[in-house]
């Protein structure tokens, strides 16, 4: 994790300690000038966790943060592998004969290369080695957008390869998240994950997020997109009454496998 998300951590940690704290008084904890807290303050403030009232920020969110803790995406292939397998199951079920599709980087995005059906004459997008690994094994036509291999997420990123995503016709976008707040803020890990994922949700005809219920009430360093930017959430049954309300209410279709 970098410094900066191991610091907001710190901060959110402090201001649920004490149940509130100044400006100066978290500089001066943390050893970093006030400019530096105050950006950080705006950031939580911005996701909902915290609030300002004339200077001091109050803890007001009862989501869980970004863990302290690096990211290692074969570790997380193990976590809820059953829930995120029926939700790649259920994924690959939409596709269709000629679609043209991106696949996210991630591990429930993973099932669906691993369970995608051969004979349609698909054609593929994706920037990540695990799902290359995955689709090198069907019958379909592959697009990979290259560029600096980041080894905890496997993912492959670069101008250039959001260009190739933004001038390729994509009908179909599966999309994969680290955490869902109630602000609606959809986040990912790395900061470097943004702009590709944006990419993607603004390129494509129907956004599809791929999330396991773990993730919902978990907030990430870099929010890449709201709830309300995505056309179908697909989830496993672990998802509580409460989300399914409030997804429904904005209107997305919701298919909990």
């Amino acid at each position: 994790m970098n410094k900066k998300a191991q610091r907001l951590n710190q901060i959110v940690e402090i201001l649920r300690e004490r149940n509130g704290a100044s400006l100066k008084e978290l500089a001066q904890i943390l050893c970093v000038s006030e400019m530096t807290i105050r950006r950080d303050l705006e950031v939580l403030a911005n996701s909902g966790i915290i609030r300002l009232i004339n200077g001091v920020a109050v803890y007001i969110q009862h989501e869980d943060f970004f863990q302290n803790k690096e990211y290692d995406l074969e570790s997380e292939t193990i976590l809820h592998s059953s829930a995120k397998e029926r939700i790649g199951r259920a994924a690959a079920a939409l596709l269709e004969p000629d679609d043209v599709i991106l696949i996210d980087t991630g591990t429930t995005t993973q099932y669906l290369a691993h369970h995608l059906p051969d004979n349609m004459n698909l054609t593929v997008l994706c920037y990540n080695m695990n799902i290359l690994f995955e689709l090198e094994k069907h019958d379909c036509g592959l697009i990979s957008a290259g560029g600096y291999y980041h080894k905890n997420t496997q993912m492959f990123q670069s101008q250039e390869g959001i260009a190739l995503i933004e001038r390729t016709c994509i009908n179909k976008a599966f999309i994969s998240t680290a955490g869902v707040s109630r602000k609606f803020d959809v986040t990912c890990i790395e900061p470097y994950e943004r702009d590709t994922k944006r990419a993607a949700i603004k390129t494509a005809l129907s956004k599809i997020l791929l999330v396991d219920s773990s993730k919902f009430n978990k907030i990430c360093p870099a929010k890449f997109a709201g709830l309300a930017d995505f056309d179908m959430i697909i989830t496993d049954h672990g998802l509580d009454n409460e989300w399914i309300d409030l997804i429904r209410g904005i209107e997305i279709e919701l298919k909990i496998v």
